[in-house]
């Protein structure tokens, strides 16, 4: 025990000793010039000291120093630092050395120029730090980074709390605690050989931030002559992406999905943009592979990619639905594209197989490009609804940044209509197989503007299917027997067909069918008139024909029905032409007589024609 007493006793000696070799460092112009040695080693700058120093021994020697100011040569950054605290080395100070164990660091503020200049700025800050020999920590607390634009400076970094290791001209890693945009993160920063980093040639560069929003990660090297560059392995993760987004001032282009992301490939990154190559990119579950660029021109973010995915699954975005709504009727919202403005993009995008909705489509290849505000989604080609399915949307904002102007063409080839139809327009009225072809544009301030001033024109041929919802040839047979016995609503049942031939013309918001004729063994069924896309009703008339037996090798038409369809999309009224089937009746002529010819009891029997 006794030969422990001086051990024990050891550190009350030095403190003794410090405090007796402390007035030969109390004078005022020793302590400045002992803290601006210490300052000067550690940035390679001539720091000011505008307020008072002092020198405490307890809890150990230490020199203080307040209102430091350190500016580099062009006056593009400039730090701050209300207090310093130098703490010495406890053995050289029994020597009259004053040697920095580490340097504290309260409150202070580092602002850069927010300009092409700060760069410049930085790289002769780290020149000088590349010239500095200290071994020593730097303990940041409650610090702050400010950007200044002109006179204005906006703080970018309000708080934090970190610990900078120096080793000299070797290496400077950084770790702590800072809040950026209102969140926390965790930084770890590591630059090793930073003496050839600032003579002009390469260094180790390792650095990862982590919090709420997100997580980043960057492996690699940088050097800074002839302009910053970085070269390595980048990785980020989020577990929402629509809040990362927010986080960073930016909108999701949907309104439903982007949750999980993960992002990692090598990139290459300098003051122009940046590049990733051998990417690997994993979104709400999809998994995609392909490379990336990021550059600036005139102040504009461009980006383009390519991805290539085997599977795809789009239903987190939303229902693939083309000229619907969810209450039947078109939103009257204003249409805002101002975030399509910010950045211009060029995408490209195949995939084996693409899942959206109900949807199914194999070996898709698609583009999206988004210039000057203008967007156009374009699939080339797709396998989907047992065919050939091809599609190009375009969207621009409207004049004077208002609304939008919007061209939709819509092509497939040999595809099942029900599958086609029921995905794309939520209506399932239509089977068989065959071809479809759908041009349509407008503009407005909302989508019910557009489509109240929807022009273009769809045609449609196909063949082996059936009208779902009325049972024509039954309904002829009966009619054909009992005239009257068919007054009333004849919906319900199919009408198959052998071929069916479409064609319209769109203007205003209304639909005229040119052309529509369905063709069976059976009967045949020819329609005109105008259906409002606007007010989503349908104004027709046609005649269907039950076709007899066959004279001279010709088939010949046993039984004709006039009828007319009223009523909206969803529940379609076909009614047959009252006039005519009370004429075909023996008992109702004996009744009315000559009154014959001018009886509408329905008042239904006019003509449907535009």
């Amino acid at each position: 025990m006794k030969k422990l007493v001086p051990i024990l006793l050891l550190p009350v000696v030095l403190v003794l000793a410090a405090a007796a070799f402390a007035p030969k460092l109390a004078s005022d112009a020793r302590l400045r010039a002992e803290a601006v040695a210490a300052v000067r080693a550690a940035t390679g700058r001539e720091p000011r000291i505008e307020g008072p120093v002092g020198f405490s021994v307890l809890p150990w020697p230490a020199i203080t120093a307040e209102d430091l100011t350190v500016d580099d040569e062009d006056g593009d950054s400039r730090l701050m630092v209300p207090r310093l605290r130098v703490v010495l080395h406890l053995l050289p100070l029994l020597t009259g050395q004053a040697r920095a164990d580490h340097i504290e660091l309260a409150s202070p503020e580092l602002s850069i120029v927010g300009s092409e200049a700060s760069l410049d700025g930085f790289s002769a800050l780290v020149a000088g730090l590349g010239t500095s020999r200290l071994d020593a920590d730097i303990r940041v607390t409650d610090g702050q980074l400010l950007v200044r634009h002109g006179n204005v400076s906006e703080v970018v970094i309000p708080r934090a709390d970190v610990r900078l290791a120096w080793q000299g001209m070797k290496e400077v890693a950084l770790k702590g605690k800072l809040t950026w945009r209102g969140e926390p993160l965790d930084v770890d920063f590591a630059l090793s050989d930073v003496a050839r980093l600032a003579a002009g040639g390469g260094a180790g560069l390792r650095l990862s931030a982590s919090g709420p929003p997100a997580e980043f990660s960057f492996d690699g090297s940088v050097k800074l002559a002839g302009g910053p560059v970085a070269e390595g392995q980048l990785a980020m993760s989020s577990r929402k992406l629509r809040d990362t987004l927010e986080w960073l001032g930016l909108d999701a282009p949907t309104e439903q999905g982007f949750g999980a992301f993960a992002l990692r490939g090598q990139a290459l990154m300098s003051d122009q943009g940046a590049a990733l190559s051998s990417a690997r990119l994993e979104l709400d579950g999809n998994v995609s592979e392909g490379g990336f660029n990021l550059r600036l021109e005139d102040g504009r973010s461009i980006v383009q990619g390519s991805l290539a995915s085997e599977s795809v699954d789009l239903t987190p975005y939303g229902q693939l639905t083309i000229f619907d709504s969810d209450d039947g009727t078109w939103s009257d919202d204003p249409l805002d594209l101002s975030r399509l403005a910010r950045l211009d993009l060029d995408l490209r995008l195949s995939a084996t197989r693409v899942r959206a909705g109900n949807s199914q489509f194999r070996r898709m290849a698609a583009s999206a490009v988004l210039k000057n505000g203008k967007l156009s989604l374009a699939i080339g080609e797709a396998e989907a609804w047992d065919g050939i399915f091809r599609a190009a949307i375009h969207v621009a904002p409207g004049p004077n940044g208002a609304g939008a102007d919007a061209r939709v063409d819509l092509a497939g080839d040999d595809v099942a209509f029900a599958k086609a139809f029921g995905d794309i327009f939520r209506s399932q009225r239509l089977e068989g197989k065959g071809s479809f072809h759908l041009t349509a544009g407008g503009a407005g301030e909302s989508i019910a503007q557009i489509v109240t001033g929807l022009d273009g024109d769809f045609t449609l041929s196909g063949a082996h299917g059936a009208l779902v919802g009325m049972d024509v040839g039954r309904i002829l047979d009966r009619l054909a027997k009992r005239p009257l016995s068919g007054m009333g609503d004849l919906r319900g049942g199919r009408t198959p067909f052998d071929s069916i031939e479409l064609s319209a013309t769109i203007a205003g918001g209304i639909a005229r069918l040119a052309k529509f004729e369905v063709e069976s063994s059976r009967l045949r069924i020819a329609m005109n008139g105008k259906c409002s896309i606007a007010r989503r009703d349908l104004d027709l008339s046609g005649e269907a024909t039950l076709m007899g037996s066959k004279e001279a090798g010709t088939q010949v038409a046993s039984f004709e029905l006039p009828f007319i369809v009223r009523g909206d999309w969803e529940r379609p009224v076909v009614l047959p032409d009252a006039q005519l089937l009370i004429r075909r009746s023996g008992a109702a002529r004996a009744l009315f007589g000559d009154k014959l010819n001018t009886l509408d009891p329905l008042g239904v029997s006019g003509s449907a024609n535009p």
